[in-house]
């Protein structure tokens, strides 16, 4: 390498540091992908550059209990902590092998952004969620759809993590809470076949002739 390529790499870094201080901004505008602690994170999680939070929470609204074929789910990931001042998030959905499953759709690119098999906030999202972050309750709430696969691959669960910030533009003092939710496959009810319809049509009518008749009988013996 030349002394002069040698130096802008010196000036590169140096201008990194002061315009990213702490790295903080870096991961304000989203953190790399795999970093919620799901079976394709490895268990990696936002845990290794900020501090776990202990006491509030992240949640993941809108998981299903079972999940059917090529269906839309609307999802919440909401991270509260009084504490705090703002949040981000990260989420994901895989099967029991870490493959990602199904598909996570954008339906708020203001605030929520795709990252690889994950989705994530925004740098604007952490914005607008330090804004609202009272009017909310001391929480914060990113909007994503997941399409389910079109057919049963199992178990799948939903990954989430939530880093609740201070604001202060560094990497400390924010809390990392983490979740996951798991969903199984809903097998569809069987479609009544042609035959069927007409077998049940067939013993409903000889139900009722058959009632008629004891009726008849009951009111001769009775006259």
């Amino acid at each position: 390498m030349s002394r002069l390529s040698g130096s802008w790499t010196w000036v590169l870094a140096l201008l990194s540091t002061i315009a990213l201080p702490g790295g903080a901004f870096a991961f304000r505008s989203g953190p790399p992908p795999g970093r919620n602690g799901s079976t394709a994170s490895l268990g990696a999680s936002c845990i290794g550059c900020h501090s776990a939070g202990v006491g509030e929470s992240v949640e993941i609204l809108g998981v299903p209990t079972t999940y059917e074929a090529n269906t839309t789910y609307n999802l919440t990931v909401r991270i509260a902590d009084a504490a705090q001042a703002g949040a981000g998030f990260q989420l994901s959905v895989e099967d029991d092998a870490g493959t990602h499953v199904g598909t996570l759709v954008i339906t708020d690119a203001t605030n929520t952004q795709p990252n690889g098999g994950w989705v994530n906030h925004t740098f604007t999202g952490v914005d607008n969620s330090v804004t609202n972050w009272s009017g909310l309750g001391n929480s914060a709430e990113y909007n994503v759809d997941w399409v389910s696969p079109a057919s049963n691959v199992g178990a799948v669960t939903f990954w989430a993590a939530g880093n609740a910030i201070n604001n202060d533009s560094s990497l400390n003092g924010d809390h990392v809470y983490l979740t996951n939710v798991s969903a199984t496959f809903s097998l569809p009810v069987p479609a009544a076949s042609t035959w069927g319809l007409v077998m049940l049509t067939l013993l409903m009518i000889v139900g009722a002739s058959v009632l008629l008749l004891r009726r008849q009988r009951t009111a001769r013996i009775s006259a």
